[in-house]
């Protein structure tokens, strides 16, 4: 069953939409550039009163062990970094981390999956999911699906050797909303979809946003 992350929660009131969905993963994007910036403290604080079986994602840009550790601090399960990810931060984590890739990038996206894969085992390992996302990721907008997935076939995406690619979550990103997920899990058939501009209203996240989204995923299960 594809799993559901709800991204770019910075309100109370939005907890309770997750919970009431039962979705799987909450994220909040600790990048102060991002309209959706909220501080790790007031991050955690809104976490507490997501059902314990929510995963609290935190997603940062290039973050140093100083950041890491407060993030830790604060109760996360998953820091999602964006750009870069230094040998220093991989080695330090003591939680899993996603790294996202620019999926229109395909040469720069080659690249990262060949330094995961060279990676000591030591360090390799605690990369737990690979997001593919859109360029500019909190966009709204998706990729070329269809040119990624031939590439994703031909390998060219993927480590040259020992695929360890397909060992890691594989999580899509970018643009995704009710109208299209069901057509990004076709072609990708993902562990995880992660949404956030979508399921947005006026004023921060729309439960009924949230809601025909989380239906349209359990739609293609059923």
């Amino acid at each position: 069953m594809t799993k559901i992350k709800i991204c770019g929660i910075t309100k109370v009131e939005e907890i309770e939409y997750l919970n009431n969905e039962h979705v799987d993963y909450a994220g909040f994007v600790i990048y102060k550039n991002s309209k959706r910036y909220i501080t790790v403290e007031r991050a955690a604080a809104i976490a507490e009163s997501l059902n314990p079986d929510i995963k609290k994602v935190a997603v940062c840009v290039s973050p140093d062990v100083e950041l890491l550790k407060e993030i830790e601090n604060g109760g996360f399960d998953i820091i999602q970094v964006h750009k870069g990810l230094s040998n220093a931060v991989i080695d330090a984590s003591s939680i899993p981390i996603w790294y996202a890739v620019n999926a229109q990038d395909t040469g720069h996206a080659a690249m990262t999956m060949e330094w995961i894969h060279q990676l000591p085992i030591r360090l390799g390992t605690k990369i737990e999911a690979i997001v593919m996302d859109a360029p500019d990721f909190g966009s709204g907008k998706t990729f070329d699906w269809h040119k990624s997935k031939r590439l994703l076939k031909a390998g060219t995406l993927s480590p040259p050797s020992e695929d360890k690619l397909f060992t890691k979550k594989f999580v899509l990103a970018g643009g995704l909303d009710a109208e299209n997920v069901a057509e990004g899990i076709n072609i990708f058939n993902p562990d995880i979809v992660d949404v956030s501009s979508s399921v947005e209203g006026e004023s921060g996240k729309d439960k009924d946003k949230i809601s025909a989204f989380v239906n349209a995923v359990r739609s293609i299960e059923q």
